[in-house]
């Protein structure tokens, strides 16, 4: 049965050519041969949260969304159309992220000892790491949401890999509200913090948060600014250091509350959630600027990406008309595209050409892989085919295809086999409530999608091909099957 989409129905690399040209930039498919190889780069890794594949201009030529940081970075660098998180909400795609493994794969709520992670990884090979931000995989002795917090607490950044960290413990709409510097709380949340419970749609609406403890000084306006400072001090400290640095930013917005500061208030004609979206693109230009100012932006590889789809419904879109997931279904927790492919960009002027786009499907777990080619690690604890390298794009060819399957999300699963999408449960699996055009309970058990001619998942096939739906499931099963779980 077919199910319509309201907005944006467009093939993907007609847009993406659109953007670059108004941008400025050109698309390149295949350049005749690689650059030299330059010594080991810093490494910045930029993970926004929340912000959908839709929202920066070079990704969506109809976004309403002043983007020129990120911008720059796709115009001078390589953009990735086909870029997934393993999950399509926080926690989960944070675990992938940092561990090169499926969550499905792991307990993925907190990083356990033994774990190889991207900052072990690059520490011994040599380089300072830190991490600037959110955290949200959990500490030994520290459980969030009861509002309790330890002076002293383990398990977290500086204990699975960082040599620092500054940042928060999870997202900014949940108590308790303090900054982390290492270990320690730098106040700790001794005061009781006004916010609403606000468990409906509305949720990460007009800077909504929820009421817990809050440490005296912490403002929820003033921590991207705060965050962005500090990540600047880092690399001004980090430049001239025969040392290569990595750093992991990792931005908590715009994900709700959305609390732009005075300056970018009303800045969006989509109102405060693309306010909130332009700041943090102000922010990623002021440290791109960080790397000008100190002579290093030739040889720092810079990654943008976001954890997950964004939180913008259908009445968003018919109000705003703008589509922060741009032509795809769905939204953050979904199982459709718009949950799980996020705009994903790589900078590295001394060895990735200008104005690239690469239609190789990607996820967050093949960074693990790629930066173990990048510094010449054998990666012997490699126990899955979670992580594939796509530093071969990065050298010369963006035709190079990474991988054909990946998975996505654990529950309902989505299953990708090149442009077949398997979804092993009806509707969209999260926060999107489904808008069929018939009686649900008349829809097929799961869902098929061709999406090299349905990108919006318009089309279920699930009943017309039933022998592709059970090869691919077949091809699921085998994938989750084929390491024992919490390796």
């Amino acid at each position: 049965m077919k199910r319509s989409l309201p907005f944006f129905r467009t093939a993907p690399r007609v847009l993406l050519l659109i953007a670059s040209l108004m941008l400025g930039g050109e698309i390149n498919a295949q350049e005749p041969g690689p650059k030299a190889n330059p010594a080991k780069p810093n490494i910045l890794l930029i993970l926004v949260d929340d912000m959908g594949y839709g929202d920066p201009q070079c990704f969506n030529p109809k976004s309403r969304l002043e983007t020129p940081a990120i911008n720059r970075l796709a115009r001078e660098g390589l953009m990735f159309t086909d870029a997934h998180s393993p999950h399509s909400t926080c926690i989960a795609s944070r675990y992938g992220l940092l561990t090169g493994r499926y969550p499905v794969r792991d307990r993925w709520r907190h990083i356990s000892p033994e774990k190889l992670t991207l900052p072990k990884l690059l520490k011994r090979n040599g380089y300072h790491t830190s991490m600037v931000g959110k955290w949200h995989l959990g500490f030994d002795n520290f459980k969030g949401r009861d509002g309790t917090a330890k002076k002293n607490m383990t398990g977290g950044p500086v204990d699975r890999g960082f040599d620092e960290f500054f940042g928060l413990w999870g997202s900014l709409d949940q108590p308790p509200y303090f900054y982390m510097k290492n270990r320690e709380a730098v106040q700790m949340p001794t005061e009781d913090g006004a916010g609403k419970d606000y468990w409906s749609e509305d949720r990460f609406y007009n800077g909504n948060w929820l009421p817990g403890k809050i440490a005296p000084n912490f403002k929820h306006v003033e921590v991207t600014p705060r965050l962005t400072a500090e990540a600047i001090k880092y690399i001004d400290r980090l430049a001239d250091k025969e040392k290569p640095f990595f750093l992991y930013l990792a931005f908590p917005s715009p994900h709700g509350p959305w609390v732009p500061t005075d300056e970018f208030k009303g800045s969006s004609p989509i109102g405060v959630y693309g306010d909130f979206a332009q700041q943090v693109d102000h922010s990623i230009g002021q440290v791109l600027k960080a790397l000008d100012d100190n002579g290093i932006t030739e040889n720092t590889l810079v990654i943008f990406s976001s954890d997950n789809g964004p939180v913008w419904y259908q009445r968003d879109r018919r109000k705003y008309n703008h589509s922060s997931a741009s032509i795809y279904s769905g939204m953050k927790g979904d199982t459709w595209e718009g949950g799980h492919r996020i705009p994903f960009v790589v900078r590295w002027p001394a060895l990735v050409k200008p104005n690239g786009v690469s239609d190789s499907m990607i996820g967050f777990t093949d960074i693990m892989a790629t930066f173990a080619d990048l510094v010449g690690d054998e990666f012997t604890e490699s126990a899955t085919t979670d992580s594939q390298s796509f530093f071969p794009i990065l050298k010369v060819n963006t035709r190079h295809q990474v991988r054909e399957t990946l998975i996505v999300n654990f529950k309902a699963t989505a299953f990708r086999h090149n442009n077949w999408k398997l979804i092993t449960e009806k509707g969209p699996g999260g926060f999107t409530r489904p808008h069929w055009d018939g009686n649900p309970a008349e829809e097929p058990a799961g869902q098929l999608y061709d999406l090299a001619v349905d990108s919006s998942e318009e089309n279920n096939l699930w009943d017309k091909m039933p022998e592709k739906v059970n090869e691919l499931r077949r091809m699921l099963e085998a994938e989750k099957a084929d390491q024992n779980q919490d390796n």
